[in-house]
């Protein structure tokens, strides 16, 4: 049996060292409660890698060297993180789920490309359920993703907080 983890971030932290990719694990909350899960799945994680890519032969080398540990990347852009993370995410959902209502700095733009990269997160994932397989979808960065993959996999067994 599977379990597949979708959050916003993969489990590690990635970066640039002398033209190269390198990465550690993260110390994040959810990283460092999954990695003591000992319950007999197989675990994979879909998340942004933390890290923008430009070129295709760089998001290739990158998702081969993460894939070694069952990381799958969602590549964003530059704009998409802009937007979705810290326009839609942070200027409307955070505020909002903190009862910081006086914070809330609405922008359509920054909405569709919440639906955008939910979207993204969305394929990512279709492409890698399969029978029997669980899914964990962490945190309202992917608010939209359960009810997308509901509607496509009626039996899935989703996990959301």
């Amino acid at each position: 049996m599977r379990l597949i983890i979708i959050a916003n971030r993969l489990p590690i932290k990635l970066g640039r060292s002398s033209g190269r990719v390198v990465f550690k694990r993260s110390e994040g909350g959810l990283a460092t409660g999954m990695a003591s899960l000992h319950a007999g799945f197989e675990i994979h994680w879909i998340g942004w890698p933390g890290t923008h890519f430009d070129s295709d032969m760089e998001r290739g080398h990158v998702t081969s060297l993460l894939s070694r540990h069952a990381f799958h990347p969602v590549f964003l852009s530059q704009e998409q993180i802009e937007e979705y993370y810290e326009g839609y995410c942070n200027n409307i959902i955070w505020p909002l789920c903190h009862y910081f209502f006086a914070y809330i700095q609405y922008d359509q733009q920054a909405l569709t490309a919440y639906r955008e990269v939910n979207r993204m997160f969305f394929e990512a994932a279709k492409a890698m359920i399969g029978p029997g397989d669980r899914v964990w979808v962490q945190d309202y960065q992917l608010m939209l993703l359960p009810g997308m993959l509901r509607e496509e996999f009626p039996d899935l067994s989703i996990g959301y907080f």
